[in-house]
């Protein structure tokens, strides 16, 4: 898989009652980049804010291409993205074709689709064990749960990358042998407890 990217976006609820924020978040199997924040400032700081097509478009220029260009990865990079709309804006899809050319982008409307309501490596992974993590204790507020999706995802080991994406190599096999169906069945069997 090499210097494959996952960079979905999830909505993180919190436990406590002042708000949410939005994340996105790529990794490869030596590297996580990321988490960058949906968020636009407000009187009072920063607001979480919805996602949209400009606003992808430009955490992806000023904030995601940047960061793969300060590790020199953007030509050998594979950049994977489900179907939402905010991804395939007319706008983001000509940003990826600058920076990753036409087939090193897994995404609707382009060559390689990413196949509808598939989960990508963040979600049946990265987003689920952020989750278990980050709520471990209660957040008093967005800037600690801010704080706490950072730091977890910082903590995440190059041992537990270099899993995730075997593991996301064989799901990808067994979806190919299976014309596409359903896999969790096959690997409930051989499935570890955990990642990390």
């Amino acid at each position: 898989m090499g210097k494959r990217e996952s960079i979905p976006n999830a909505t993180i609820a919190s436990s406590f009652s002042k708000g949410h924020c939005v994340v996105l978040c790529g990794f490869t199997a030596t590297f996580i980049v990321g988490p960058f924040f949906f968020e636009e400032i407000g009187p009072s700081g920063p607001v979480t804010c919805t996602v949209n097509g400009t606003r992808y478009e430009s955490l992806l220029r000023n904030q995601l291409i940047p960061a793969l260009q300060q590790r020199g990865c953007v030509d050998s990079t594979i950049f994977m993205q489900d179907e939402a709309p905010s991804h395939i804006a007319t706008p983001v899809k000509q940003l990826l074709n600058l920076h990753f050319g036409n087939y090193r982008i897994i995404s609707l409307h382009f060559p390689t689709a990413w196949r509808p309501r598939s989960p990508d490596p963040c979600d049946f992974w990265l987003w689920g064990y952020l989750k278990d993590i980050v709520y471990g204790g209660p957040i008093a507020n967005l800037a600690e749960l801010k704080n706490r999706i950072t730091q977890h995802i910082h903590n995440i080991t190059t041992e537990t990358l270099r899993y995730v994406v075997e593991h996301a190599v064989l799901r990808f096999q067994l979806i190919r042998e299976n014309g596409g169906k359903h896999i969790e069945h096959f690997l409930s069997k051989s499935k570890p407890t955990s990642f990390y």
